[in-house]
């Protein structure tokens, strides 16, 4: 746990003893630097579009944990939940019609549902669907063209948690909780204008981070968040970085260069055994020669190909056959592989893809992470692992850009 008692700049360059995989994982150093100041516990807020996939006409919402109320635009109280309340939202044209067993009966274009107390949070069903979803705080609602525009107000450190729960789930270890949400906090600060048009900084799918609202936070992400709460990672030049990650590298991470084109320090391919003995470490497919020339993009000349075999001890960047290159990552998409990391051997007009590892490869491999964590690693060993070069600084000390 970083000691936030500290104010000294504090460089913490280790090398690591292995308490397990020695013989497997015999040298590494890991430079991470973390600044040590004093953190509050209360950070900036943070407002997550909900439901953003989905065209959403309707919802019913009650009161699951503390008090909570309905207020208008101009701030007035409308409505106050009873402990056995719910209450009706459905956006007519563009506005809201309201309505609740207890006489609430209105029509109005916005408003906050806004809860008080440390942990108030609401139940929120969708049309007629039966499972509910949690969200915390306020959760702001209006509507255009018969759709209703949900927005979730709350505290950061709150919404790394969420993302955490939704993003690993239960059972990983605790060193493994603190990393994800360093890496959740990192990415929500770094892109807190991506959905800046759209009247919120973040979504709540895949584009930005999931934040499904199914599953509340357990006790051990609650713990792992407010261990490392307010700190992220920059890199050299104090800039909050890209924390990308992926399920499983297949024993070796990727050069950003290699995926998205732009090189970052931080970001560079690293070996790794620890996730080798992962479900997602191996992968295989089959299909027809023709098949695949076309998929990839390559001229049909099956017989250029035959017998042809492409190995990749190390991962490379480029399929090359003879005159003949693509790009892995477009391999990737276009074929609709697991990784990059493949070897190809074709044999009687078949091609036999056996790969490795699943994502795009670049930055944390989750399940090598993983297994880290558990063999007694702790979390700035592996983030420094990982990320080459990086620090850890409280947001508070990071200045804005002018």
């Amino acid at each position: 746990m970083i000691n936030h008692d500290l104010s000294a700049f504090q460089i913490v360059f280790k090398r690591v003893s292995p308490t397990a995989d020695l013989s497997r994982f015999r040298h590494l150093f890991v430079l991470i630097s973390i600044i040590f100041l004093s953190v509050g516990s209360t950070f900036a807020q943070i407002s997550v579009g909900l439901l953003t996939k989905e065209s959403v006409s309707g919802i019913l919402i009650a009161p699951n944990e503390g008090k909570y109320l309905l207020k208008s635009e101009a701030g007035d109280t409308l409505y106050k939940f009873r402990s056995d309340d719910a209450v009706s939202i459905e956006a007519l044209g563009d506005n809201l019609v309201l309505k609740s067993v207890y006489g609430l009966t209105d029509t109005l274009q916005s408003i906050a549902v806004i809860g008080t107390g440390t942990n108030a949070s609401i139940y929120m069903r969708i049309g007629s669907e039966i499972k509910q979803h949690i969200y915390f705080e306020t959760v702001n609602i209006t509507a255009k063209q018969g759709l209703l525009n949900l927005v979730n107000n709350l505290n950061l450190d709150r919404y790394v948690s969420l993302v955490v729960q939704a993003e690993v789930g239960s059972g990983a270890a605790d060193e493994y909780y603190k990393i994800q949400s360093i890496i959740c906090r990192t990415y929500a600060m770094r892109n807190l204008e991506r959905h800046a048009t759209d009247g919120y900084d973040l979504c709540d799918h895949e584009h930005c981070q999931v934040f499904s609202g199914i599953k509340p936070p357990t006790n051990a992400v609650i713990k792992a968040t407010a261990a490392t709460s307010g700190y992220v990672m920059v890199g050299s030049e104090n800039e909050l970085i890209l924390s990308a990650f992926h399920a499983n590298c297949g024993g070796q991470t990727s050069n950003s260069e290699d995926v998205w084109r732009e090189s970052r320090s931080y970001l560079t391919s690293v070996i790794d055994t620890f996730c080798l003995e992962a479900r997602s470490s191996r992968w295989s497919k089959s299909l027809p020669l023709d098949e695949f020339l076309s998929q990839a993009g390559l001229p049909i000349e099956q017989e250029k190909y035959a017998g042809k075999t492409f190995n990749q001890p190390n991962r490379k960047k480029y399929f090359v056959v003879e005159t003949d290159s693509v790009e892995t990552s477009k391999m990737r998409r276009y074929l609709g592989l697991r990784s990059t990391f493949f070897d190809i051997t074709i044999k009687d007009n078949e091609v036999e893809m056996t790969g490795r590892g699943y994502g795009h490869g670049v930055g944390l491999c989750q399940q090598g992470a993983m297994k880290m964590a558990e063999s007694g690693y702790t979390y700035s060993q592996i983030l420094g692992y990982y990320y080459k070069g990086v620090s850890l600084v409280p947001i508070n000390s990071l200045q804005p850009e002018k």
